[in-house]
């Protein structure tokens, strides 16, 4: 039989089961041997050609008659001729539809396919699951926030009265800044952190920020001897006062010229002086270096002492020395609390003492921070500096204010008074370098004019 198989045998020796097998058939090909157990082979070495013809006349029907005949009723199958013409005449003029209307339906009464993505709607799955919170809020009660504000606004009283008229001259005053202030009648009640997050009502300021950066008048008052006709001690007060401020700058600039002046003749060094100098210390060091390396080598050739073992009575001797050492130390301590009492009268002038002291360095740490609160801060890279003192000399003063004569300036004052009291940084006026040198060019018209 596989001889047969093999060799294509002419001779029909077995009859087929089905009309589709090729068994004894002449010169049929060999059958494929394949293994049906793997997918892919099901639909390449299969005949569905059976069933593909019942899916396209199951197709058909549904084309043809919306679903399977075999499941419809016989009433929507057939239906029974009355033979009434009356009746068949109206029900065709009522129910016949237009040509246009029947050229334009669907031959295929198979519904169109749905277009997923006309039905997307975006954010659907969390819209979802929040129409299903709030339904079981509002089984719970809650409405949403959106319904809430609507029914607050809905329920809230409506006042018909109106304002009244600015321009009513009979209406009442009231204090905008004082405390009954019917504008703030609303806010009356209220948490402080509502009042602060609804900017309904400022934020507190601190403390620090109520106090003046320096305890100086805005203005101040001119020392007597800069009136116009000031008392003879008056006025050579505030000379003084200027005679010690042109000193001390004096001195400033002679200082600078001494550190900067050049040494003359005399004091220029010589070669002798320069070599003295590199020389200075060398000799001391060197013999200091002699005897420190004497010593060292003495202390490496002496031999270390070495430490003898203590025996057991003396161990007990120091022992007990000890002992008596502590007790007499607490002896000691104790006679001097006893001592103690007799010293209360000591003890209390000393406390008074101590507590004068104490007082007096409070005073004196008070008047520190006194003047210092007065002075000017350092706030950026310059100093202050005091402004000159204007004063006039014994012969520019004047009996009369019609003859006297303005000294300084009144906008350089009030800028000098900021910086000294902590309102601005001391600052000095911009130096601008010119960039293009100035080229002078004399004119036609006036070279034919000075010619």
């Amino acid at each position: 039989m596989a001889a047969a198989a093999g060799s294509g045998v002419e001779t029909a020796d077995f009859i087929g089961f089905s009309t589709l097998s090729k068994c004894g058939q002449k010169g049929a090909p060999k059958r494929k041997r394949v293994n049906r157990n793997k997918k892919k082979n099901w639909g390449r070495h299969s005949d569905v050609r059976d069933v593909e013809e019942f899916l396209e006349d199951v197709r058909l029907q549904e084309r043809t008659a919306g679903g399977l005949l075999a499941e419809k009723a016989d009433e929507s199958l057939f239906f029974v001729d009355t033979g009434n013409k009356e009746k068949d005449t109206k029900v065709r003029k009522r129910v016949k539809p237009l040509r246009i209307d029947l050229i334009l339906q669907p031959d295929s009464k198979v519904p169109a396919p749905k277009d997923v993505s006309s039905h997307q709607v975006i954010n659907g799955r969390k819209l979802k699951r929040k129409r299903e919170r709030e339904g079981k809020l509002e089984e719970k009660g809650i409405l949403p926030r959106p319904d809430r504000l609507l029914l607050a606004q809905l329920n809230q009283p409506k006042t018909t009265s109106k304002d009244e008229p600015n321009n009513n001259p009979s209406r009442g005053y009231y204090d905008l800044w004082g405390d009954n202030n019917p504008l703030d009648s609303g806010l009356k009640g209220k948490d402080q952190w509502y009042l602060e997050q609804t900017k309904k009502s400022r934020v507190k300021r601190p403390e620090r920020l109520h106090k003046k950066p320096s305890e100086l008048p805005a203005v101040e008052v001119a020392a007597p001897g800069a009136s116009y006709n000031p008392s003879f001690e008056s006025h050579q007060a505030l000379l003084f006062q200027a005679h010690e401020v042109e000193v001390k700058k004096l001195k400033e600039e002679l200082r600078v010229e001494r550190q900067l002046k050049l040494p003359t003749a005399a004091e220029a060094p010589t070669e002798e002086s320069r070599l003295q100098e590199l020389c200075e210390g060398l000799v001391e060091e060197s013999e200091d270096d002699a005897v420190g390396e004497e010593q060292s080598t003495e202390q490496n050739t002496v031999a270390l002492p070495q430490r003898e073992r203590k025996t057991e009575r003396q161990r007990k001797k120091e022992k007990e020395a000890r002992k008596l050492k502590a007790r007499q130390d607490a002896e000691k301590k104790e006679k001097q609390k006893r001592q103690g009492l007799f010293q209360l009268k000591s003890i209390y002038t000393s406390l008074k003492a101590r507590q004068a002291e104490l007082l007096r360095r409070k005073q004196l740490r008070e008047e520190k921070r006194r003047l210092r609160a007065v002075q000017p801060h350092r706030l950026g890279r310059l100093r202050y500096q005091e402004p000159d003192v204007d004063v006039l000399l014994s012969e520019e003063l004047t009996d009369s204010l019609r003859k006297l004569k303005p000294e300084g300036s009144l906008a350089k004052e009030r800028f000098k008074s900021f910086q000294k009291r902590n309102l601005i940084e001391p600052r000095e006026r911009a130096k601008f370098k010119r960039k293009l040198k100035v080229k002078y060019v004399e004119k036609r018209a006036f070279r034919e004019v000075t010619l």
